[in-house]
């Protein structure tokens, strides 16, 4: 089977139940968004694999991207159950333990690890912004906005721990 079908070529492109929509519908706006993130999180879960880390980062980058997957397919259609926010803010007090108070604003570059985390979560900002707007047209799935809300603070802790474990250079800009 090819991956050509050519059955996209008028501009739409099909959802779970056979429903075809147009390439620049709301839901696929979300849809391209959130599978950017998970690129973006898969290039920071390669930057795991050869480079000084904190431990359990690639674990949660993984989790995160198996978890996007189920809202991906919650959000075409799939009938599954929203992931809950749950595990993300057990992480995020977990980290947040073991991180100095924030007072700063982090500026990203750190370390190759932690820019992508930044990267990966203002990503995760703008498909929640997307979100926002498909929930305005009455068709986002409940649970989704506290769970991306989550994650990009989880994002951002993460991105912190790693400024934190073995940057050389980690710049702050004060609050004004």
């Amino acid at each position: 089977m090819s991956i050509t079908t050519k059955t996209g070529d008028g501009g739409e492109t099909g959802l779970i139940g056979g429903r075809r929509v147009p390439k620049d519908h709301p839901l696929l706006e979300c849809l391209g968004t959130i599978d950017e993130l998970n690129a973006f999180l898969g290039d920071a879960g390669a930057a795991v694999a050869v480079g000084e880390t904190a431990a359990g980062t690639g674990e949660i980058i993984a989790g995160i991207q198996e978890e996007l997957f189920t809202v991906s397919g919650v959000l075409a259609g799939s009938g599954a159950p929203t992931p809950g926010e749950e595990r993300l803010s057990a992480l995020i007090e977990e980290l947040e333990a073991l991180q100095p108070k924030f007072t700063a604003f982090r500026v990203p570059g750190a370390g190759p690890l932690s820019a992508k985390l930044h990267i990966a979560r203002t990503v995760c900002r703008r498909a929640e912004r997307r979100l926002v707007s498909l929930d305005r047209l009455g068709k986002l799935p409940e649970g989704i906005l506290p769970w991306f809300n989550r994650l990009s603070d989880l994002l951002f802790l993460l991105a912190g721990r790693e400024e934190n474990a073995g940057a050389a250079y980690y710049r702050r800009t004060p609050f004004h």
